[in-house]
Order: C-alpha cells, then structure tokens, then sequence
C-alpha cells in the first residue's frame, strides 16, 4: 500500500513539473515568435523583456483578482446566498477591474515607444491574438490528425 502511495505522489509531481515545463516552454516560444514577429534587434530585445515582463506581472494580478470575484459569485450561487446587491456590487468591482486592465494595455504600448518604431507597436498590438489563433489551429490539426488515427487504426 505504501508503495502505491509513493507511485501515485511520484506521478503527481512528474505531472505538476510537466505541467511548468509546459508553460515555461511556451512562454519560451511566445518570446521567440515575437522578437522574430516584431523583428526586434538586440538592443531593443534586452530593454523590451523587462518591460513586458513586467507589464504581465501587473495583468496577472489583475486577473487574479477578477478570478477572486468571479469564485466569490460563484460561493454565493453555491450557497444559495446571492443576492441583487451583491451580485451589483461583486459585478461593479470586475467592470472596474477589466477597465484597468484595457487601460494598463495603452499605457504598457505607449510605454515602449521609445523602444519600438510605430510598426512594431502595431504588431505587438496585434500579436497575442495572432499567436493564440495559431495555437489553437494548430491543437485542432492534431486532435483532427488523432481523430483519424483511431478511426483508422494507425496507432498500431
């Protein structure tokens, strides 16, 4: 029995790690499509990244806090304690959230043109939907391609 324990814990973790490795990788690759994207030289790329990093710092604690909200409402839905004033003023704080996040986006582009020339800027604008899109294209090819795989048998 202790050994089963030991298994599954260790299976967990090896999940938990592929999972960072995973992001950490995509990160990775997000980066590289874009200093390619955006065609950044040297120069701009070392004053750029921190910069960047910086700003998904502040997105991502913004959307933590709307996650918050967001599991707040759904206790209240669970509990049964949902009321108008509440959902008013729970929905008040995420509007108030979302338009921080549009405003710290122009804030994070006018920030770096003093790094980017305005076609760059542009494309930064443009890139994370782009990206997202070429990612979830390329998830659909390989679940269409698994997809066939087991309708036909080639796994064998």
């Amino acid at each position: 029995m202790a050994n089963y324990l030991l298994i599954l814990l260790l299976s967990l973790s090896v999940l938990s790690a592929q999972k960072n490795d995973s992001r950490k990788n995509m990160r990775l690759m997000m980066k590289w499509k874009l200093t390619e994207y955006l065609d950044l030289n040297e120069n701009q790329a070392e004053k750029f990244f921190p910069r960047m990093n910086s700003h998904e710092k502040e997105m991502k604690i913004i959307n933590n806090e709307i996650k918050n909200l967001k599991d707040e409402l759904d206790e209240y839905i669970l509990t049964g304690s949902s009321t108008k004033r509440k959902n008013n003023s729970v929905l008040e704080q995420i509007r108030n959230l979302e338009q921080n996040k549009v405003n710290l986006r122009f804030d994070y582009l006018n920030s770096v043109d003093d790094i980017l020339n305005p076609s760059q800027v542009s494309k930064l604008l443009i890139f994370e939907n782009k990206f997202r899109r070429s990612l979830k294209d390329q998830i659909k090819s390989e679940m269409d391609l698994n997809q066939k795989n087991k309708k036909y048998n080639y796994s064998r």
